[in-house]
């Protein structure tokens, strides 16, 4: 190959490399922003909760929860978990965040969830919210809790 191809060569080389990590910068921020915006969206969802807002948090979950679970039943499952655990008494602290394409146990889809640890009255306790991308939004799909156990002396 003569000089004049291996420079032409190089230079789309550099430019292929260039928009490459171009791409994966900004790639690697949606990401970023889309994770901060699924823990800012179970955060206020669960502040619903600790408001006594049940029936408000229902109403903003995913068709997908709400099919799962009705009105109801969702506000009991909420007052349980006040019983079980007291109020809330300080801020959540986030712990841990798992993403999931198309997971073979779940509907076809994007899922994260949320993992909080939270002081309650009663106990600290770990909190976790799945949350589903739809409709160019992270939307409530779920939420599990419980108590965190003392480690043994």
């Amino acid at each position: 190959m003569d000089k004049l191809h291996q420079m032409v060569s190089f230079k789309g080389l550099v430019k292929l490399i260039l928009l490459f990590v171009v791409s994966m910068s900004l790639s690697a921020s949606a990401m970023a922003q889309s994770a901060d915006a699924a823990i800012s969206v179970a955060r206020q969802w669960l502040t619903l909760a600790d408001t006594d807002q049940a029936g408000q948090m229902w109403e903003q979950s995913s068709t997908l929860m709400k099919s799962q679970s009705d009105r109801n039943t969702w506000i009991g499952y909420i007052g349980d978990m006040h019983t079980q655990l007291g109020r809330s008494l300080d801020a959540r602290v986030w712990q841990a965040m798992e993403h999931q394409i198309d997971h073979p146990d779940l509907p076809r889809g994007e899922f994260v969830s949320v993992t909080f640890v939270s002081g309650y009255a009663k106990a600290r306790a770990w909190e976790k919210v799945a949350l589903v991308w739809q409709d160019e939004r992270w939307v409530p799909v779920g939420y599990q809790y419980g108590p965190i156990e003392a480690a043994a002396k």
